[in-house]
Parts: C-alpha cells; sequence; structure tokens
C-alpha cells in the first residue's frame, strides 16, 4: 500500500514532529514521519527511546479515529500492538508477544514499542499520532538497558529498513481497518493469543512489593486482569512492573 513519507535525517522526536505539524494545519491519515536519527526519542511513562543513527525504524504514523470515537481508545492500542506483532513475526519468521501495555517482546527481550498520542476536540477523536520503535539492525545496546534485543539478532541478517517499513505500515493499517470495521472480538482475541505472560505463573512488582500472579486478559479500556495469592486483581497501567528476573533485588 502507498502512502505519505515524510523522512527526517534528524530530529528530536517523530512524535513532536508530527504533533506540531498537526499543529499548524495538519496531515493526511497514513502520512508516515520516519527519524534516521532521534535526540529525544519518547517511550512510555517519560521514558527515553534510545537508538543507533540509522540501524532502527522510528516512526509516527498519522490516524484520523473519528469512526471509533465511540470506543475505548485503547482498542486502537491494540490493533497497533497486533500490526506490529505480526510484522515482527513475518519479518523474522518467529513468534513474538505483546507486553502489557505495547511492548513488543521476544523469548523475555524488548524488541519495540508503542507511543500515542492524541488530539481531542471534544469528543471528537481528530488526530492519533502513532510513534513506533522497532530496534532492527543494531546489534550492540547501552548496558543501562535491561533486555533490548533486534531483528538482526534474532535472525542474523541485516533488514533494508524500507522494507520493514513497508511491512510494518501494511500489518498496522490491516488492524487498523479491522478495528474499523468493528472487528473487536477478533482484535481482541488475537491480542490475547499473543500477550506476554498471559496464564503463566510470574512476578511483578506494585509499590515495592514483590508478588506472583496470573495474567488473565486486558479489558478494551486497558486494564489488566491478575489472579493472586489473595484474590483477582485489577490494574491501571503505571501500577505494575513486570520482573524480568525473579533473582535479581527490587529496584534492579
Amino acid at each position: 500500500m502507498d502512502f505519505v513519507l515524510i523522512r527526517l535525517d534528524e530530529v528530536d522526536s517523530t512524535n513532536n514532529y508530527a504533533m506540531a505539524r498537526i499543529q499548524h494545519g495538519g496531515l493526511p491519515e497514513g502520512t508516515v514521519i520516519q527519524a534516521m536519527q532521534q535526540h529525544a526519542g519518547k517511550g512510555q511513562r517519560n521514558r527515553e527511546w534510545i537508538s543507533e543513527p540509522r540501524a532502527n525504524l522510528l516512526i509516527s504514523l498519522i490516524l484520523k479515529p473519528a469512526v471509533i470515537s465511540h470506543q475505548p481508545p485503547f482498542l486502537l492500542s491494540m490493533a497497533v500492538a497486533a500490526g506490529l506483532r505480526a510484522a515482527a513475526a513475518r519479518l523474522c519468521q518467529q513468534d513474538f508477544y505483546i507486553k502489557w501495555t505495547n511492548d513488543l517482546y521476544w523469548d523475555d527481550r524488548k524488541a519495540g514499542g508503542i507511543l500515542i498520542e492524541n488530539t481531542w476536540k471534544g469528543q471528537y477523536w481528530q488526530y492519533a499520532v502513532v510513534g513506533i520503535g522497532l530496534n532492527v539492525n543494531q546489534r550492540e545496546f547501552p548496558p543501562e538497558l535491561p533486555n533490548p534485543v533486534s531483528l538482526s539478532q534474532i535472525t542474523g541478517k541485516t533488514f533494508e529498513l524500507q522494507d520493514v517499513l513497508q511491512e510494518v505500515y501494511d500489518q498496522v493499517i490491516k488492524k487498523y481497518r479491522d478495528l474499523q470495521g468493528g472487528k473487536t472480538d477478533e482484535l481482541l482475541q488475537e491480542y490475547h493469543a499473543w500477550l506476554y505472560r498471559k496464564d503463566q505463573q510470574a512476578w511483578f512488582t506494585h509499590a515495592g512489593e514483590r508478588f506472583q500472579g496470573i495474567i488473565r486478559e486486558v479489558l478494551p479500556d486497558g486494564h489488566l486482569i491478575m489472579d493472586t495469592a489473595s484474590g483477582r486483581k485489577t490494574w491501571a497501567f503505571g501500577e505494575l512492573e513486570f520482573v524480568l528476573d525473579a533473582s535479581a533485588p527490587i529496584g534492579d
């Protein structure tokens, strides 16, 4: 599928660039902002997205989701995550998983992430700026990153970034169109089929306390449902941390 591409050699953040363009006249739906290098890439919870220049996919996709304004906005996050997961799986011929809320995981290691920023006018959903970072050809990462992995490390191959972009775009747009077409049940089923640690006993932390739980589902509004020793609990985004190494001290 063809799309409008704005490619930037350097930028602070593709999401920042896209939001500025929207505020000064807007952009067509389906426009992709791609950066070869970001100086202030943004991840979830105000964390920095660190990337080697020209090695990885750093994009923002412009969507106009007015037709789904009546649905929980998190369904769009689910659709994008499902599309990114499908693209990585097709590119690598490997299983990838969606870590709640919107990280892409392979074998307990983070391959990508999503950050969606929205603009509203009353209850009218004007724009969704879908920021996607995908580790593609980077082979070495800063030591402060706990568990990164790239498609190249997984497969031993070097990828053409534009081929990766096309695959990601096609799969994300496909899931987005499915959502617009009312295929919500199918989307929820796919998201849960590839939900990281679903139905597995695992360690988590909340407010500095470590505990075991079993993820059961994620609701359309984004809340996570988990069974614990003290009963079934519901968690909002930001309340829960996954423990990747159960032997590590709390805080590592």
